[in-house]
Protein backbone atom coordinates (compact mmCIF):
# COMPACT_ATOMS: atom_id res chain seq x y z
CA UNK A 1 0.00 0.00 0.00
CA UNK A 2 1.29 3.59 -0.82
CA UNK A 3 1.83 5.92 2.12
CA UNK A 4 -0.33 8.62 2.58
CA UNK A 5 0.52 12.00 4.14
CA UNK A 6 -1.74 15.33 5.21
CA UNK A 7 -0.09 18.58 4.43
CA UNK A 8 -0.52 20.14 7.80
CA UNK A 9 1.21 23.52 8.77
CA UNK A 10 4.55 21.36 10.75
CA UNK A 11 4.60 18.83 7.10
CA UNK A 12 8.14 17.75 6.75
CA UNK A 13 9.33 15.54 3.50
CA UNK A 14 9.12 11.89 4.59
CA UNK A 15 11.90 9.22 3.03
CA UNK A 16 9.30 7.46 0.85
CA UNK A 17 9.97 7.10 -2.69
CA UNK A 18 6.44 6.85 -3.40
CA UNK A 19 3.60 8.30 -1.34
CA UNK A 20 0.43 10.63 -1.41
CA UNK A 21 -0.19 13.87 -0.45
CA UNK A 22 -3.59 15.52 0.65
CA UNK A 23 -3.87 18.94 0.71
CA UNK A 24 -5.86 21.66 0.82
CA UNK A 25 -6.22 21.57 -2.69
CA UNK A 26 -6.25 18.53 -3.71
CA UNK A 27 -4.34 15.00 -3.68
CA UNK A 28 -0.92 14.61 -5.31
CA UNK A 29 1.27 11.25 -6.11
CA UNK A 30 4.92 12.26 -4.81
CA UNK A 31 7.51 10.40 -6.70
CA UNK A 32 10.98 11.04 -5.04
CA UNK A 33 14.10 8.18 -6.08
CA UNK A 34 17.81 9.02 -7.05
CA UNK A 35 17.11 10.32 -10.73
CA UNK A 36 14.06 12.81 -10.05
CA UNK A 37 11.30 14.46 -7.77
CA UNK A 38 8.24 15.13 -8.45
CA UNK A 39 4.51 15.88 -7.48
CA UNK A 40 1.89 15.25 -9.86
CA UNK A 41 -2.13 15.76 -9.00
CA UNK A 42 -3.40 12.55 -8.65
CA UNK A 43 -7.38 11.38 -9.56
CA UNK A 44 -7.71 9.48 -6.61
CA UNK A 45 -5.98 7.18 -4.35
CA UNK A 46 -5.07 3.20 -5.29
CA UNK A 47 -6.84 0.25 -3.78
CA UNK A 48 -9.91 2.68 -2.01
CA UNK A 49 -13.26 2.65 -3.40
CA UNK A 50 -14.82 5.34 -5.20
CA UNK A 51 -17.36 7.87 -3.40
CA UNK A 52 -19.83 10.50 -5.41
CA UNK A 53 -21.24 14.18 -3.79
CA UNK A 54 -25.11 13.27 -2.37
CA UNK A 55 -27.31 15.00 0.19
CA UNK A 56 -30.15 13.83 1.88
CA UNK A 57 -32.53 15.92 3.96
CA UNK A 58 -33.77 15.55 7.22
CA UNK A 59 -36.44 17.63 7.34
CA UNK A 60 -40.23 17.47 5.78
CA UNK A 61 -41.55 19.56 3.01
CA UNK A 62 -42.08 23.08 3.47
CA UNK A 63 -45.23 24.05 3.80
CA UNK A 64 -47.83 24.80 1.07
CA UNK A 65 -49.46 27.59 2.93
CA UNK A 66 -46.01 28.89 3.46
CA UNK A 67 -45.13 29.16 0.44
CA UNK A 68 -48.37 30.82 -0.70
CA UNK A 69 -47.99 33.65 1.37
CA UNK A 70 -43.37 34.07 0.11
CA UNK A 71 -45.49 33.28 -3.11
CA UNK A 72 -47.36 36.38 -2.58
CA UNK A 73 -44.98 38.44 -0.99
CA UNK A 74 -42.88 38.40 -3.97
CA UNK A 75 -45.84 39.24 -6.13
CA UNK A 76 -46.53 42.39 -4.19
CA UNK A 77 -42.73 43.59 -4.64
CA UNK A 78 -42.80 42.73 -8.50
CA UNK A 79 -46.27 44.83 -9.18
CA UNK A 80 -45.45 47.72 -6.78
CA UNK A 81 -41.74 48.17 -8.17
CA UNK A 82 -41.05 45.31 -10.44
CA UNK A 83 -38.25 44.15 -8.03
CA UNK A 84 -37.09 41.23 -6.71
CA UNK A 85 -37.54 40.43 -3.23
CA UNK A 86 -35.69 37.52 -0.42
CA UNK A 87 -37.14 35.75 2.36
CA UNK A 88 -35.40 33.55 5.11
CA UNK A 89 -36.33 29.89 5.95
CA UNK A 90 -36.09 28.76 9.44
CA UNK A 91 -37.19 25.23 11.06
CA UNK A 92 -37.81 23.77 14.91
CA UNK A 93 -36.87 20.47 15.09
CA UNK A 94 -38.65 20.36 18.67
CA UNK A 95 -42.12 21.49 17.18
CA UNK A 96 -41.51 20.34 13.08
CA UNK A 97 -42.59 23.75 12.50
CA UNK A 98 -41.39 26.13 9.82
CA UNK A 99 -41.02 30.05 9.95
CA UNK A 100 -40.46 32.58 7.35
CA UNK A 101 -38.72 35.70 7.89
CA UNK A 102 -38.26 38.49 5.52
CA UNK A 103 -34.82 40.75 6.65
CA UNK A 104 -34.55 44.41 5.79
CA UNK A 105 -34.05 44.71 2.34
CA UNK A 106 -33.25 47.20 -0.52
CA UNK A 107 -34.06 47.09 -4.67
CA UNK A 108 -33.23 49.72 -6.79
CA UNK A 109 -35.02 52.06 -9.26
CA UNK A 110 -33.35 54.48 -11.80
CA UNK A 111 -34.32 56.63 -14.41
CA UNK A 112 -33.83 56.09 -17.81
CA UNK A 113 -34.47 57.51 -20.88
CA UNK A 114 -38.31 57.51 -21.05
CA UNK A 115 -39.13 55.40 -18.23
CA UNK A 116 -37.98 54.36 -14.58
CA UNK A 117 -36.52 50.46 -14.33
CA UNK A 118 -35.41 48.17 -11.47
CA UNK A 119 -32.22 46.48 -11.34
CA UNK A 120 -32.14 43.26 -11.56
CA UNK A 121 -30.74 42.25 -7.87
CA UNK A 122 -32.10 42.72 -3.88
CA UNK A 123 -29.51 43.52 -1.02
CA UNK A 124 -30.71 42.58 2.50
CA UNK A 125 -29.50 42.84 5.57
CA UNK A 126 -29.37 40.40 9.25
CA UNK A 127 -32.38 38.91 10.55
CA UNK A 128 -32.44 37.48 13.74
CA UNK A 129 -33.22 34.04 14.10
CA UNK A 130 -36.65 33.22 16.41
CA UNK A 131 -35.73 31.10 19.63
CA UNK A 132 -35.57 27.39 19.22
CA UNK A 133 -35.29 27.41 15.14
CA UNK A 134 -32.65 26.78 13.39
CA UNK A 135 -32.19 28.70 9.81
CA UNK A 136 -32.29 26.55 6.85
CA UNK A 137 -31.87 28.71 4.13
CA UNK A 138 -33.43 31.19 2.17
CA UNK A 139 -35.76 31.98 -1.39
CA UNK A 140 -35.88 34.89 -3.37
CA UNK A 141 -37.35 35.48 -6.67
CA UNK A 142 -36.53 36.15 -10.24
CA UNK A 143 -39.55 38.44 -11.22
CA UNK A 144 -40.26 38.25 -14.63
CA UNK A 145 -37.51 35.82 -15.74
CA UNK A 146 -37.06 31.96 -15.25
CA UNK A 147 -35.88 30.02 -12.08
CA UNK A 148 -32.30 29.57 -11.90
CA UNK A 149 -29.02 29.82 -9.97
CA UNK A 150 -27.51 32.96 -11.48
CA UNK A 151 -23.62 33.46 -10.49
CA UNK A 152 -23.96 35.98 -8.04
CA UNK A 153 -26.21 33.07 -6.14
CA UNK A 154 -23.13 30.44 -6.87
CA UNK A 155 -21.26 33.38 -5.11
CA UNK A 156 -23.81 34.54 -2.33
CA UNK A 157 -25.05 30.53 -1.58
CA UNK A 158 -21.67 29.93 0.58
CA UNK A 159 -23.66 29.03 3.20
CA UNK A 160 -24.84 25.68 4.20
CA UNK A 161 -28.61 25.50 3.44
CA UNK A 162 -31.45 24.93 1.37
CA UNK A 163 -32.08 27.44 -1.43
CA UNK A 164 -35.19 28.43 -3.49
CA UNK A 165 -35.25 30.61 -6.51
CA UNK A 166 -38.91 31.87 -7.66
CA UNK A 167 -39.34 32.69 -11.25
CA UNK A 168 -41.97 34.34 -13.69
CA UNK A 169 -44.55 35.64 -11.58
CA UNK A 170 -46.57 37.33 -13.99
CA UNK A 171 -47.49 33.49 -15.29
CA UNK A 172 -49.05 31.36 -12.44
CA UNK A 173 -47.76 28.69 -11.64
CA UNK A 174 -44.53 30.14 -10.65
CA UNK A 175 -41.25 28.70 -11.88
CA UNK A 176 -39.29 26.99 -8.88
CA UNK A 177 -35.90 25.61 -8.64
CA UNK A 178 -34.73 24.29 -5.56
CA UNK A 179 -30.89 23.13 -4.58
CA UNK A 180 -29.34 22.33 -1.09
CA UNK A 181 -25.64 23.64 -0.85
CA UNK A 182 -23.23 21.99 1.67
CA UNK A 183 -19.10 21.86 1.73
CA UNK A 184 -19.51 23.76 -1.15
CA UNK A 185 -21.55 21.74 -3.29
CA UNK A 186 -24.69 22.62 -5.10
CA UNK A 187 -26.99 19.72 -5.15
CA UNK A 188 -30.18 20.60 -7.72
CA UNK A 189 -33.06 18.60 -6.29
CA UNK A 190 -36.95 17.42 -7.44
CA UNK A 191 -38.79 20.58 -5.84
CA UNK A 192 -42.15 18.16 -4.98
CA UNK A 193 -39.18 16.59 -3.07
CA UNK A 194 -39.13 19.25 -0.74
CA UNK A 195 -41.90 21.86 -1.45
CA UNK A 196 -45.68 21.06 -0.91
CA UNK A 197 -47.52 21.81 -3.83
CA UNK A 198 -49.28 25.29 -3.69
CA UNK A 199 -51.38 27.59 -5.64
CA UNK A 200 -52.12 30.90 -5.78
CA UNK A 201 -50.59 33.90 -3.61
CA UNK A 202 -51.82 34.89 -0.27
CA UNK A 203 -51.48 38.79 0.72
CA UNK A 204 -48.45 39.20 2.66
CA UNK A 205 -48.49 40.46 6.30
CA UNK A 206 -47.88 43.78 6.69
CA UNK A 207 -45.18 43.89 8.81
CA UNK A 208 -43.34 41.92 5.69
CA UNK A 209 -44.19 44.70 2.82
CA UNK A 210 -42.45 46.88 5.45
CA UNK A 211 -39.06 45.45 5.40
CA UNK A 212 -38.96 46.65 1.42
CA UNK A 213 -37.65 49.93 0.78
CA UNK A 214 -36.72 50.90 -2.69
CA UNK A 215 -34.19 53.96 -3.46
CA UNK A 216 -34.13 55.94 -6.75
CA UNK A 217 -31.45 56.92 -8.20
CA UNK A 218 -30.45 59.39 -11.08
CA UNK A 219 -29.32 58.08 -14.34
CA UNK A 220 -25.59 58.34 -14.72
CA UNK A 221 -25.53 58.16 -11.10
CA UNK A 222 -23.08 54.97 -9.69
CA UNK A 223 -24.60 52.14 -8.24
CA UNK A 224 -24.68 52.22 -4.55
CA UNK A 225 -23.20 49.49 -2.93
CA UNK A 226 -23.72 48.10 1.12
CA UNK A 227 -22.34 45.75 3.19
CA UNK A 228 -25.72 43.57 2.72
CA UNK A 229 -26.14 40.46 0.98
CA UNK A 230 -27.31 40.15 -2.20
CA UNK A 231 -29.41 37.94 -4.61
CA UNK A 232 -29.64 38.52 -8.49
Amino acid sequence: MIPLYLKTADFQEPGDPLYYLVASNGVFLVKNNALFRSVSAAPGIAGLASHEPETTLKFPRFPGNLMEQVYGFFDFVFRKWEGEAVAILFYSQQSGEFRVGIPPQKIFRYRGLRDWHTEGRVEYGYLPRPESFLKIGDIHSHPDTSAFFSRTDDYDDSEDGLHIVMGHLHRPPPDLRVSFVAGGTRFRLKTEDVVESFAKPLPPPAEWVSQVVCEYEDAGKPVRRSSWSSHA
